[in-house]
């Protein structure tokens, strides 16, 4: 699990932006990385275009099962303690602050085995 010390795992089924007609996938990240950190990380692992740093250009953000978008500096602990996040929940990684039209029934999750099981 790239390193990641076992205690840390957290495992998240990955739904990527809808125009990257990318399959929802399962990654393991550390519960103690910030959410920007797993923004960044997801967005490399899922070969996702991320502007984050430039200005003016979309931004990517993640949101939880009920759309709700997650602040890129809590980490994804405190995600867990505030009842944001569930530990191998779905969470949506997808471009703007809001989410336009959404529905929670629309996340995915992602199969549990073979290469739809992604763990770096």
């Amino acid at each position: 699990a790239g390193g990641i010390p076992e205690g840390e795992r957290m495992l998240l089924s990955v739904n990527f932006p809808v125009a990257s007609a990318r399959a929802p996938e399962h990654h393991i990240v550390s519960a103690r990385w910030s959410v920007g950190k797993v923004v960044d990380v997801l967005a490399e692992r899922g070969r996702i275009r991320n502007d984050n740093l430039r200005a003016g250009a979309a931004r990517l953000y993640l949101f939880n099962h009920n759309g709700q978008r997650l602040s890129h500096s809590d980490s994804m602990e405190s995600c867990v303690m505030q009842g944001q996040l569930e530990g191998g929940g779905a969470v949506l990684l997808e471009y703007g602050e809001t989410l336009v039209d959404f529905d929670p029934k629309a996340l995915v999750a992602a199969k549990g085995k073979g290469k739809d099981c992604v763990v770096m």
